[in-house]
């Protein structure tokens, strides 16, 4: 597995399997917004011991993914119509300042990488493996945002992107939206070539604009 899948993490192999079915469920849209994570169900529905599921609910906890409301229990995190505007206005400020602090042109041996990755993730998308399209567009955003000369804002980036998986999630297998992910990535890569720092401004705050669409429709109008 991807050593930075998960900021600041070292896992087992158990528990990484654990959050992936997790993480596949919630895609798969079998996870719901607000949906309570009982252990007994989730040992049951994976295969785990209890103190896996356990490790694996307090990591997703850490990440944001997941939050324990005081009696109620473990749940994915659901967004209402105020946090979720929050949310994404910080990830556009986020996303700007990043591209504000790119080193334009990118050196080859540095863009190399996050065009591969773009075409990782569009080889995914292609495959219809969603865990794999999940992880390898995190990766292009990790690479694309680590070339920001700031690396608090990059590692802010990484953060947010946990934080924001309960509401990006169901983009994710949506084909209309991955399309579009998949050709605004090839668009990214291509601005940083020709050093279109105002495009790559247009293209990051787009870019973030189908999973919050999807997610207002689907649960904001319930």
């Amino acid at each position: 597995m991807d050593a930075g899948v998960f900021p600041q993490a070292e896992l087992s192999p158990q528990v990484a399997a654990v959050i992936e079915a997790i993480e596949t469920d919630i895609i798969r849209g079998i996870i719901l917004p607000r949906t309570r994570l009982i252990e007994d169900h989730l040992m049951e529905d994976y295969n785990a011991k209890r103190h896996v599921v356990r490790a694996a609910l307090t990591e997703l906890q850490r990440l944001g993914v997941v939050v324990k409301p005081p009696h109620l229990g473990a749940r994915i995190r659901r967004f209402d119509a105020q946090s979720l505007e929050d949310l994404y206005h910080f990830r556009a400020v986020l996303h700007r300042a990043a591209v504000e602090a790119l080193l334009l042109p990118v050196e080859e041996h540095r863009l190399e990488p996050v065009r591969a990755a773009a075409q990782a993730h569009a080889q995914a998308a292609a495959s219809g493996d969603l865990i794999a399209i999940h992880r390898t567009n995190m990766a292009f955003h990790r690479l694309f945002y680590g070339l920001c000369l700031n690396p608090y804002i990059a590692e802010s980036i990484r953060l947010h992107d946990w934080l924001s998986f309960p509401a990006r999630a169901y983009a994710i297998a949506d084909r209309q939206a991955l399309e579009r992910a998949c050709a605004e990535h090839a668009q990214m890569v291509q601005a940083l070539v020709d050093a279109d720092r105002p495009r790559l401004v247009e293209l990051v705050l787009g870019h973030m604009r189908p999973a919050w669409q999807i997610y207002a429709e689907k649960y904001l109008s319930r």
